[in-house]
């Protein structure tokens, strides 16, 4: 997962996303955003964007936490 690079404790929003060139803000504005399941993640985040329900047991097995739905 992308989100394997960001580090461990982040907040993960609309402009951490920009921030770490993960999405723009063009795309973001264009088409909204959602983190899906796919892959794995090994790093805690606070998850502040909408999630798929993969996601959020993905997030949460990691030690973080979704704030978002």
């Amino acid at each position: 997962s992308a989100l394997n690079g960001l580090p461990k404790g982040s907040t993960v929003d609309a402009a951490a996303l920009v921030k770490y060139k993960l999405a723009t803000d063009e795309e973001i504005k264009a088409n909204g955003v959602k983190i899906l399941g796919d892959g794995e993640l090994g790093v805690a985040l606070t998850v502040r964007v909408p999630v798929s329900k993969g996601a959020a047991e993905k997030i949460v097995k990691a030690g973080g936490s979704v704030e978002a739905k």
